[in-house]
């Protein structure tokens, strides 16, 4: 008998650290446990969780875009994902400390693109998928419509639902109202989680409770053994080709 994929994923938080989004960052990072915990609602479970996440910002033009790891940015991120020679082992963490103290050194600025580092987080080095589950959670404080470059990202939700499909990742999106994310919540699997306010970092959200309860969606989800893998096209927005800046990934549009 194959082992169970209960209490077995890959996590990657897409986050917005775009100017306003400090304390969101803040949030994620003191209730990490919160997850795990939410994971391991069966105390007779073991929990094989592995975490990074993708803290992303760009110009408002959107010229230049910065991207954050756990273990990698900017150039060496894009290198590490997206190079000749990949660098898997580069990504993930099974150390929640080792995640929080990552996130104690990200800093916001600038504006955002969702869609674009959702699909960054699509392409990370996930665990074969009938052996583990994949969840993305996407948090962010600016709806779809006023992001950088938002015409092209919109023109984009339909192959990156597909792309959710093909890979089985469960998306979990936080965020305020905004149509283009309505329609990327259609999705299978996903959820879209409703804030009132605007450009307040998520300041009012019960993060604790908010990733609490992702971890208990994906410790009931199906087992997933005997889950084929199926091929997907990376970097959707032609990311694979960006040009290198010194300091910043440059020429992104």
């Amino acid at each position: 008998m194959k082992p169970s994929t209960k209490g077995v994923v890959d996590v990657v938080f897409c986050l917005d650290a775009s100017g306003s989004m400090a304390p969101c960052i803040d949030g994620v990072r003191h209730n990490i446990g919160a997850f795990l915990d939410g994971l391991a609602s069966d105390a007779n479970r073991r929990i094989d969780c592995r975490i990074d996440y993708l803290a992303h910002c760009c110009s408002e033009d959107f010229s230049s875009f910065r991207a954050e790891t756990l273990r990698t940015r900017d150039i060496e991120f894009l290198n590490s994902m997206y190079g000749q020679s990949p660098k898997p082992e580069r990504f993930f963490s099974a150390d929640p400390v080792e995640v929080r103290r990552g996130l104690e050194n990200v800093t916001a600025f600038g504006d955002e693109a969702i869609l674009v580092a959702l699909d960054m987080c699509l392409d990370f080095p996930w665990r074969p998928r009938g052996q583990c589950h994949r969840v993305v959670t996407v948090l962010t404080d600016e709806p779809l419509e006023s992001n950088a470059n938002a015409k092209t990202q919109r023109e984009m939700v339909g192959p990156l639902i597909d792309k959710i499909h093909a890979l089985g990742v469960m998306l979990f999106l936080v965020g305020p109202k905004s149509a283009g994310f309505d329609e990327l919540a259609e999705a299978d699997k996903s959820q879209f989680q409703q804030v009132g306010q605007t450009h307040d970092g998520l300041g009012s959200l019960d993060f604790a409770r908010v990733l609490a309860h992702i971890g208990k969606s994906v410790s009931v989800a199906t087992n997933l053994q005997g889950e084929a893998e199926k091929p997907v096209k990376r970097a959707l927005f032609g990311q694979n080709n960006w040009q290198r800046g010194s300091k910043e990934i440059v020429g992104g549009k």
